[in-house]
């Protein structure tokens, strides 16, 4: 198998078993499991188990889920209870939420159950391999081992399962990005600005692309930092961090005073990983009106709302699902992918 290494000769691996378990790393940290769903039926979902000990006695546990689609545009945040792992620390549950990886490593199944308003079930097949940065996909910032983002990447995964919300049922059937984040910091210091990306073909070229960008605290000299992967014909073709996220039109959203995209271009650059060709994609989208912005100190408990609000001035999340048409070219060959673009930028400072 072939060397996960991007343009720039920055190290890139494939996630395996131990990088899956669950850290619950000590301090200020958050880690979080998050499954990005475009369904068959041309609905997206993304649902996120959320384990936080920012500065509390003990840890909150939420859970987070949005459907859209069907008529239904609807955003839960619900705190837990009862946190277990299991001993391998590759499954989690709670309350009202499990998450449970298979003996092979390859397939997760989710439940969420929330009183008659909520209920998803659904299996997440992991598609050719993960990806993240060579040391544990972590993303160092000072001199402290503490002071680290970490992301791990399942590019693709295939997706069976149903959800039932306002008293509909529907089949998520479809793809999705899986992503097994940990940030060893309060949020605040960590980014002012957060891009991602998941873009999932609904044709027959079966592309992924993702992208996950932050720009650093002027704390840390304002530095961008990002990471992407290319999925065509289900295999990961390259990952790189030579990505750019380009505001190309912007408005002012005056309920939050920050200057917000209308029209965005992605671009990922890079060698593929079997040949060492040169690869590049883009993504140009018109955002329609965001399908939810975000009031992120509303969504979290109290007392962690007021550790937050102490150092962070308004964060904000946008998000948006649009069809897109993703242009990928590998070596002199070129193509043009259709289908659904879950586009997300987050405001923090």
């Amino acid at each position: 198998m072939s060397d996960l290494r991007d343009l720039n000769n920055n190290d890139f691996s494939e996630v395996t078993k131990k990088d899956l378990e669950w850290t619950l790393a000590p301090g200020s940290s958050t880690e979080t499991q998050t499954f990005y769903l475009a369904t068959n039926e041309g609905h997206f979902a993304f649902v996120q188990m959320i384990h936080s000990n920012i500065g509390l006695w003990k840890p909150t546990i939420q859970f987070t889920t949005r459907f859209y689609g069907g008529g239904i545009n609807t955003f839960k945040s619900v705190n837990m209870s009862n946190f277990k792992l299991s001993k391998d620390r590759l499954s989690a549950e709670a309350e009202n939420m499990s998450i449970k990886l298979n003996p092979e490593c390859n397939k997760y199944k989710v439940i969420l159950k929330h009183d008659k308003d909520l209920f998803i079930d659904f299996e997440f097949e992991q598609v050719d391999r993960g990806f993240q940065k060579k040391n544990g996909g972590k993303t160092y910032f000072g001199k402290k081992e503490s002071e680290y983002v970490q992301h791990k990447f399942w590019p693709k995964g295939i997706v069976k399962g149903n959800i039932t919300v306002d008293g509909k049922t529907f089949d998520i059937s479809g793809v999705g990005l899986f992503v097994h984040a940990v940030q060893g910091m309060r949020p605040h210091l960590i980014a002012s600005r957060w891009n991602f990306v998941n873009f999932q073909s609904n044709d027959d070229k079966d592309v992924s692309l993702s992208l996950c960008e932050f720009e650093t605290t002027p704390h840390y000299r304002s530095k961008k930092s990002n990471q992407g992967g290319l999925i065509v014909n289900n295999k990961l073709v390259g990952v790189t961090d030579d990505n750019v996220t380009n505001f190309l039109e912007t408005y002012l959203d005056p309920k939050t005073g920050y200057h917000v995209p209308s029209k965005i271009r992605y671009t990922w650059k890079g060698k593929t990983l079997e040949k060492s060709e040169d690869f590049s994609a883009y993504i140009e989208i018109k955002l329609d009106t965001p399908m939810d912005r975000i009031d992120v100190l509303n969504e979290i408990p109290y007392v962690l709302k007021k550790i937050v609000q102490a150092f962070v001035a308004k964060p904000f999340v946008y998000q948006w699902f649009n069809e897109a048409d993703a242009h990928i070219k590998i070596g002199d060959k070129e193509l043009v992918a259709r289908g659904t673009l879950f586009s997300e930028c987050s405001f923090i400072s």
